[in-house]
C-alpha cells in the first residue's frame, strides 16, 4: 500500500471493511482475525494524525466506527453503549469500557454535550478544567469532534495549524497570551462563576468556551516549549518564581495598559478565580507582601490595603517596557530597557580611575580592601563558613550566579571628592554608576516619595538580577534619609520621614551589588543604619600635599597662567577642599578668559582673590556637575 495515502484514506478503508463484516462478528473480533485490518491499524498508528492524538490500537475501532457513519450519512450521534456493543460485542463489560470513550473525549477526538467541571484548588490552575463521567455518557449521545475531523481531513480550525510551531519573536508570544487572557475575561463576564459549582454539569456553549480558553493556555505552553528564545515575560516569571495567576494577571494589566484602560482589583482577581472559593482565596496575591506588590511587578492606589474592593491596580512602567519590548541582546540593552522612563535615576561612564582619585594612601588602601571584598566574592567564601546567607540568585539569559553585596558610606565635608570616590570604585570594577538623590525621591504629594524609595530599590533589585555586570548605585546627599528615627512623632511629616527611613532599612538589608552612599552629617547617622554599612570611611579635608595635587589637577597646562602663580602658596595659604579649588580655578579662568590680548591669562592676584571669597563663603556647598568637586 502506498506510503502516501492520507489519514481519513486509512480510517476509510478499515471502516469499510468493517461495515461488511459478518453479522453477529464485533469489529474487535474482526480486527483480530484480518490480516488486511492489522496492516491498516500500525500504518494508522504512525500517521500524522496518529503521532498528534497519540492514538492506541483501541482508539481506532470507535473512531473507525464513527467515520464510517459520517462517510454513509447517518446522523452523527451516537450511545457510547451502542458503540461499545458493536466493537466488542454484548458479553464484554461495556460499563468498564466507558473508561476508552472518556479517554477520547479527554483528547477532543470526540465530543458530548454534556460535561462536568472539576478543579483543584492545589494546583492553582486559572481555568476549570472539564471531565466526562460515565453517568452522563449512559444518558448523552457522542460523535466525532469537529476539531478531530479537521485534522482528519487536513483542515485544522482557527489557528491550529501553528498550535506546535515555535514562536517568532516576542510580539508574537505575547499576541497569543493577549487572545488568551481576552479569551479568560470574556469567559469570566459572560459566564458568572457562581452559576458554574464544583461538580456540577454543563453543557453547550458554556462548556465549548471553557474548552476554548484551555486550547489557549495549552497552546502557549506547547508552542513555548519548541521555542528556543526566553522571552522578557519568561524572564520575569521565572526571577520571581510567579504561578501560572500571577503571569496571567500581569499579562492581563499590560494588555489593558497598552489599550488605555484601567483595571481595578475587582476584575483582576476575578480573572483567575474560577469559583467564589478561589476569589476569595486570590486576594492574597494582591497582599502587601505578595511577590507582585513587593517586588514592585503592579502598583495600586495608597488606599488599596484599607478597602475590600475595587482599587486601581496596573502594571509598574520599567516592567510594562520590559515585558513588550523584544528581548534585549546584550547587558547595555537589559539596563536601559529597565532604566528607560525612570527619571530617578542617572547613568554614567565615569572616565577616572583610582589612580587619579587625590587621598591620603592609608585612605585609598582601605577602599581598595573593600572593594575587594566583592571583587572577590568574598561573600561566598563567608557563605561557606556559614557566617553569611545573603546571596541572590541571578536568573534570566544569563547564566545563574551569585551577586555578592558591598554597602559603603563616604562622609565628610561638602567638596572633598565623595562623589568623585564612587566614580572611581565603579570604574575600578568595571561597572557604570547610577546615580540618585534626596532630591529626586522626595515628592511634595502623600505617598509619592515612600513609592519612589520602593522604586529605587526594586529596581535596582530588577538590574541586579537580570544584568550580568550591574552599575554601582549611588545615593547621594543621603543625610535626611539616614538620620535617626524619631522615638516621639508628633505629626505627619515625622511619620512619613519614619516610614521612609523604615523602607531604606529593608532595601539595605536585601541590597545585592554593590551600593554607595555619601553624607556630610555622619555623626546624625541612626545606628541601624551604620550596622549595615560594610565599610565607614571619612574623606577629610585634603592635607597640605594633597591640595597642592588638587590644584594642579584643576589648573592644567591647557589654561594659560601667568609666571606669578605660585601653586605651593594657595595650597599652604588656603584650607581648601577639591571642590572649592575647582569653583576657584572656573571663576579665576572666566575672569581671565574676558580680557583681551596677552593678559588673557590666569594671575595669582585673580586665584587669591577667589580664595578670599570662597573662604568668605563659609564653605558654602555648591552645586557642581559630576566630579571631584563634588561631595
Amino acid at each position: 500500500m502506498p506510503t502516501h495515502i492520507k489519514p481519513h484514506q486509512l480510517i476509510q478503508k478499515l471502516s469499510i471493511m468493517a461495515d461488511k463484516r459478518a453479522d453477529g462478528l464485533s469489529l474487535s473480533e474482526f480486527v483480530k482475525g484480518s490480516d488486511l485490518a492489522n496492516k491498516l491499524i500500525p500504518k494508522i498508528l504512525t500517521s500524522t494524525i496518529g503521532r498528534k492524538y497519540a492514538l492506541s490500537k483501541k482508539d481506532i475501532l470507535p473512531i473507525a466506527y464513527l467515520w464510517g457513519k459520517v462517510l454513509n450519512d447517518t446522523p452523527g450521534y451516537f450511545s457510547s453503549l451502542d458503540i461499545l456493543k458493536e466493537i466488542y460485542g454484548e458479553h464484554e463489560d461495556l460499563i468498564k469500557r466507558l473508561d476508552d470513550i472518556i479517554r477520547l473525549l479527554d483528547r477532543q477526538i470526540l465530543y458530548t454535550s454534556k460535561k462536568r467541571i472539576v478543579h483543584s484548588m492545589e494546583t492553582r490552575e486559572t481555568v476549570k478544567r472539564i471531565r466526562y463521567s460515565k453517568v452522563n455518557l449512559l444518558e448523552e449521545s457522542i460523535s466525532l469532534n469537529n476539531k478531530f475531523l479537521a485534522d482528519l481531513v487536513g483542515e485544522s480550525m482557527h489557528d491550529e495549524k501553528t498550535d506546535d510551531k515555535p514562536y517568532l519573536g516576542n510580539k508574537d508570544y505575547l499576541a497569543d497570551w493577549f487572545t488568551y487572557v481576552e479569551k479568560l475575561y470574556d469567559l469570566r463576564n459572560y459566564y458568572d462563576f457562581k452559576d458554574i459549582r464544583f461538580d456540577e454539569d454543563i453543557e453547550g456553549s458554556s462548556a465549548n468556551d471553557m474548552l476554548d480558553v484551555q486550547r489557549w493556555h495549552d497552546r502557549i505552553q506547547s508552542r513555548i516549549s519548541g521555542t528556543d528564545e526566553i522571552f522578557p515575560l519568561q524572564d520575569i516569571a521565572e526571577e520571581y518564581a510567579l504561578d501560572d495567576n500571577e503571569k496571567t494577571m500581569l499579562v492581563y494589566l499590560v494588555k489593558e495598559d497598552l489599550s488605555g484602560s484601567n483595571v481595578d482589583t475587582d476584575e483582576l482577581l476575578k480573572l483567575v478565580s474560577p469559583d467564589p472559593h478561589s476569589l476569595y482565596n486570590n486576594r492574597r496575591y494582591l497582599s502587601m507582601d505578595a511577590t507582585l506588590v513587593k517586588r514592585g511587578l503592579i502598583e495600586m492606589n495608597e488606599n488599596v490595603f484599607m478597602r475590600s474592593r475595587g482599587s486601581e491596580v496596573r502594571v509598574t512602567p520599567d516592567i510594562m517596557k520590559q515585558v513588550i519590548l523584544d528581548t534585549p541582546i546584550n547587558d547595555d540593552e537589559r539596563l536601559n530597557q529597565i532604566l528607560k522612563g525612570n527619571e530617578i535615576f542617572t547613568l554614567i561612564d565615569p572616565n577616572y580611575t583610582m589612580d587619579d582619585l587625590i587621598l591620603q594612601p592609608e585612605l585609598k588602601d582601605t577602599i581598595l580592601t573593600a572593594i575587594s571584598r566583592y571583587h572577590q566574592n568574598v561573600d561566598s567564601v563567608l557563605a561557606s563558613w556559614n557566617l553569611y546567607d545573603g546571596r541572590m540568585d541571578i536568573v534570566g539569559q544569563v547564566k545563574t550566579k551569585t551577586e555578592p553585596g558591598l554597602l559603603m558610606l563616604l562622609h565628610g565635608p561638602s567638596g572633598t571628592g565623595k562623589t568623585f570616590a564612587s566614580g572611581a570604585i565603579a570604574r575600578h570594577l568595571g561597572k557604570k554608576l547610577l546615580i540618585t538623590d534626596i532630591s529626586r525621591l522626595q515628592s511634595m504629594w502623600v505617598g509619592e516619595s515612600e513609592k519612589n524609595v520602593k522604586r529605587l530599590f526594586t529596581i535596582f533589585e530588577r538590574i541586579v538580577r537580570r544584568v550580568e555586570n550591574p552599575p554601582v548605585l549611588l545615593l547621594n546627599e543621603a543625610d535626611q534619609f539616614l538620620a535617626t528615627r524619631m522615638t516621639d512623632t508628633k505629626g505627619s511629616v515625622d511619620q512619613m520621614n519614619n516610614t521612609l527611613q523604615n523602607i531604606f532599612l529593608e532595601g539595605f538589608e536585601r541590597l545585592r551589588g554593590v551600593m554607595i552612599a555619601t553624607t556630610n552629617l555622619q555623626e546624625n547617622m541612626d545606628s541601624a543604619f551604620s550596622r549595615r554599612f560594610h565599610l565607614k570611611l571619612e574623606l577629610p579635608v585634603p592635607a597640605k600635599s594633597e591640595r597642592e595635587r588638587l590644584w594642579e589637577l584643576h589648573l592644567p597646562l591647557s589654561i594659560p597662567r601667568a609666571s606669578d602663580v605660585n601653586i605651593g602658596t594657595l595650597a599652604s595659604s588656603y584650607n581648601l577642599s577639591g571642590g572649592q579649588i575647582k569653583i576657584i580655578v572656573q571663576n579665576a579662568a572666566t575672569e581671565a578668559a574676558s580680557r583681551i590680548g596677552r593678559t588673557r591669562v590666569i594671575k595669582q592676584r585673580d586665584l587669591l582673590k577667589y580664595c578670599m571669597i570662597e573662604v568668605g563663603n563659609g564653605n558654602i556647598n555648591q552645586s557642581n556637575p559630576i566630579g571631584f568637586a563634588c561631595a
